[in-house]
């Protein structure tokens, strides 16, 4: 039998939880969505202060609220956790994280994805 939860936020994201695997957070992360998204990652160490596995790859960030709630969000799990292992995630928040030094240390990426380039 699958152990996982489904947890449907109010702007459209989808957080899936499976026992013993990574936390898959699906839809789009936006400013209406951004407060529950941050309140969501900040709840995700309470279940381990070990190591946090999110799997992004089914998440799309729109906008500059978005990514701020992002990378504010991470950096509160990493403060908290020994590690976060991030897959799948958006190349603008690898973008993001990397430029601001984050990469270092307690975070770590696997499979960034990459965007797809504007009008082609």
């Amino acid at each position: 039998m699958d152990d996982k939860s489904h947890e449907q936020l109010g702007a459209g994201l989808i957080i899936i939880r499976r026992a013993g695997e990574a936390t898959a957070i699906e839809g789009e992360l936006n400013e209406a969505s951004a407060a529950e998204f941050e309140q969501m990652l900040s709840s995700a160490h309470e279940a381990t202060k070990d190591v946090v596995k999110l799997d992004l790859s089914r998440l799309d960030i729109e906008g500059g609220v978005a990514i701020a709630a992002a990378v504010n969000a991470i950096r509160a799990l990493a403060a908290c956790s020994k590690r976060v292992i991030i897959s799948g995630a958006p190349q603008m928040l690898g973008h993001n994280l990397y430029r601001i030094g984050m990469l270092e240390g307690a975070i770590e990426f696997v499979d960034i994805r990459l965007d797809e380039p504007l009008g082609e």
